[in-house]
């Protein structure tokens, strides 16, 4: 299950980039960024970074 433990950090390094939310999605991110005071970017990233460390069987599609 996935916790919010680490909340990433930006930094100049960092490539910016544009990505489109489904609503709902959006919506959830924005209340949980809210109610935990992190931001909306650090928590997408840390969940991006979880997804990748546990995503199993990564198949590419041909």
């Amino acid at each position: 299950m996935f916790k919010v433990d680490k909340i990433y950090k930006t930094s100049r390094n960092d490539i910016a980039m544009n990505i489109r939310f489904p609503e709902d999605i959006y919506a959830k991110y924005k209340k949980l960024s809210k109610e935990t005071g992190h931001s909306f970017n650090g928590l997408v990233i840390s969940a991006m970074n979880y997804a990748l460390e546990n995503i199993e069987n990564p198949k590419k599609d041909n």
